[in-house]
């Protein structure tokens, strides 16, 4: 069985009336990886199935701006549920196997740092990468009866 799994950080989310909100730079780089993002599944005859968001603010309104300019380039559906273990104290060794085991097909996450980083090291044996805000992450994980392979596909930043 082959699931492709993405991990996005949130945009840029300066504190704004005592909380982290997502700024109109962070709107704009959000928007930008939507296009690409929608244009990367498309290339390789992927449809997002599920979006997993962190409970917190500065997540979910990434998701909102994500969802409007993802909307603009694909004519289908895809389910969205909130996780507070996506939260960024999250402990990736219990997030990654309930990414597995709770979605199939095409996954987007979006998360925070420390966990979005934690998350690519664990399905990439310990191989770190710095997320910057906004900055997308996609894996591709196959796995047969006695092994799980997983593979680095490609990381893009809107910077």
């Amino acid at each position: 069985m082959t699931r492709h799994i993405s991990i996005m950080r949130h945009g840029d989310a300066p504190y704004i009336n005592g909380e982290r909100q997502i700024s109109e730079l962070g709107h704009q780089q959000i928007k930008l990886m939507a296009h690409w993002y929608a244009d990367y599944l498309l290339e390789h005859g992927l449809e997002l199935e599920t979006l997993l968001v962190s409970p917190i603010l500065r997540a979910q309104q990434t998701a909102d701006t994500f969802e409007e300019a993802f909307r603009q380039q694909v004519n289908y559906s895809w389910q969205r549920d909130t996780e507070a273990l996506l939260k960024s104290e999250a402990n990736p060794e219990i997030t990654i196997p309930y990414v597995e085991e709770v979605t199939t097909g095409t996954t987007l996450l979006i998360s925070h740092m420390p966990l979005v980083s934690h998350l690519w090291a664990g399905w990439l044996n310990g191989e770190s990468q710095y997320f910057p805000t906004s900055s997308i992450g996609c894996l591709t994980l196959s796995s047969d009866n006695k092994h799980n392979r997983t593979q680095k596909v490609v990381f893009r930043s809107p910077e």
